[in-house]
């Protein structure tokens, strides 16, 4: 450009005041620029600022954190892959060792993997469990429906294709070798690497889950404004290990895969409720991570209606307005529909608490200027949150009578379990896992020596404090 402006001037050395780059005058350029040294020449200026552009401080501040993402996230996969080793010696077990290894209700989620993974292709395999007549036997059952098995149909199909390439292009996928166990015990073949379909199972769960520790990363960045924040999200989450998850010894349970999207899904609704006009493309996005967080774990439905609770209560306070808290509404209901599809009409979807409470919230929130009668605000919140609460177990009850579903009584079972003296096969069953029991005696205690609980209690007040300074002003402009 700034050749290009000399050669003009030599060009036309008596008209150094006309002639100009949009081809209008020079001397209107001049008079309107008159006094400025020649260095500010729209010419000369134009390429420094775009190179600056690239190295602005906020773009800076975006790729050093991205960078501090992925770090912790390949901390965290090699940490948990580390722990995973140490107590199995995965690496050094045989198949059928490693197959034993997955205990419990992991080794069925696993037989469903290994059957797409053995059979002559990826549909016949798929075929092979939407028909199977070897889980509940006589019966012949689609499994895609009846568990939540779309993880091992996805990693089944990722096997298969990345097999393929590495044939193609001629790499080998794993190392066989014999180990000799001594001790009498016969040697065994041992074979590592992503071609072994158990390793590849694994590690991917492990990688989605260091992927999860960058979505901590970049959540508490965004929440706290401050790579700080970020920072203190990701030691609280390592200091608080054993607590926050189990994947480095149970990989194939259903939280396992679900847990990130959780975290994703938690990162793009403050996002929404923090823009004061989200676009459509926020609520699609909120929509598939929901998707992906409820189609592999059964129990996703019992958070995500914690999570509309959650939301109800600040709309009820006036954090929330009510077009915005519609349209996340109508995001999870979308969502809940299309999880309703893919599982093939999966009726415990729809007679879930999560799905009447849906209802009844939407309902509520539709007609609240009905509802809004002249009353204290507080009497108002009270009447409201009785209506949800009654309307989602009156709403519960009704779609479970028509629709003749019964599968799910044990959860509530369970529950009962914990406040009466109500006891059953299930109930017995299920609470001998620690997961399902009472919270352990030394639990707080654990909690207090790393900190978490004292900062959560502060959060909590002062979270009360404010809610009852803003329910205190509201009082005061109503009127009698």
């Amino acid at each position: 450009m700034a050749v290009e402006g000399k050669s003009r001037h030599r060009e036309l050395p008596n008209k150094e005041q006309s002639g100009s780059m949009d081809g209008h005058p020079r001397h209107r350029q001049r008079a309107s620029t008159k006094g400025k040294s020649r260095s500010q020449h729209p010419e000369t200026s134009q390429p420094r600022t775009k190179r600056s552009s690239y190295l602005s401080p906020d773009r800076v501040k975006a790729a050093s954190a991205l960078i501090i993402a992925a770090f912790v996230g390949v901390l965290h996969w090699g940490y948990i892959s580390t722990l995973f080793e140490n107590d199995r010696h995965f690496s050094h077990l045989s198949t059928l060792e490693r197959e034993m290894a997955f205990r419990t209700e992991m080794g069925l989620y696993y037989s469903y993997f290994k059957s797409i993974v053995e059979a002559p292709s990826y549909f016949s395999g798929l075929h092979l469990i939407m028909n199977d007549n070897v889980t509940e036997y006589p019966s012949v059952i689609n499994t895609l429906k009846r568990f939540n098995v779309y993880p091992e149909v996805i990693l089944a199909g990722l096997f298969r294709i990345y097999i393929a390439t590495m044939r193609a292009v001629g790499i080998e996928t794993k190392i066989c070798w014999t180990v000799n166990r001594g001790n009498d015990l016969s040697p065994v073949e041992s074979c590592e690497g992503l071609g072994d379909p158990a390793y590849f199972y694994v590690t991917l769960i492990f990688i989605l889950n260091g992927a999860m520790m960058s979505l901590f990363y970049i959540y508490g960045t965004y929440l706290s404004g401050s790579r700080l924040g970020g920072f203190m999200t990701v030691l609280c989450f390592f200091y608080n290990h054993g607590e926050s998850t189990r994947v480095m010894w149970t990989p194939p349970l259903r939280e396992s895969f679900s847990y990130p999207f959780l975290v994703l899904q938690m990162s793009l609704l403050t996002y929404i409720l923090r823009t004061p006009t989200p676009g459509r493309r926020s609520l699609v996005v909120l929509c598939a991570s929901n998707i992906c967080f409820m189609l592999p774990w059964q129990f996703a439905q019992f958070v995500l209606l914690t999570q509309i609770a959650s939301l109800f209560a600040i709309y009820l306070i006036g954090y929330l307005d009510s077009e915005k808290f519609l349209n996340i509404l109508y995001t999870h209901m979308v969502s809940l529909g299309l999880c309703f599809i893919l599982m093939f009409g999966n009726s415990m979807l729809l007679t879930s608490y999560y799905a009447s409470s849906l209802v009844v919230i939407c309902v509520i929130a539709m007609s609240r200027e009905f509802l809004k009668l002249k009353m204290l605000p507080l009497i108002s919140w009270i009447l409201q949150v009785l209506l949800w609460i009654l309307g989602t177990i009156a709403l519960k009850a009704l779609t479970s009578t028509i629709l003749g579903v019964r599968d799910d009584a044990h959860i509530f079972n369970i529950l009962k379990s914990k406040f009466t003296s109500y006891k059953d096969f299930d109930t017995l069953m299920y609470t001998c896992a620690p997961e399902f029991d009472f919270m352990e005696n030394e639990t707080p205690w654990r909690y207090l020596k790393t900190l978490i609980l004292p900062l959560v209690t502060l959060v909590f007040l002062t979270i009360c404090i404010r809610v009852s300074i803003l329910s205190s002003g509201i009082m005061s402009r109503e009127p009698v």
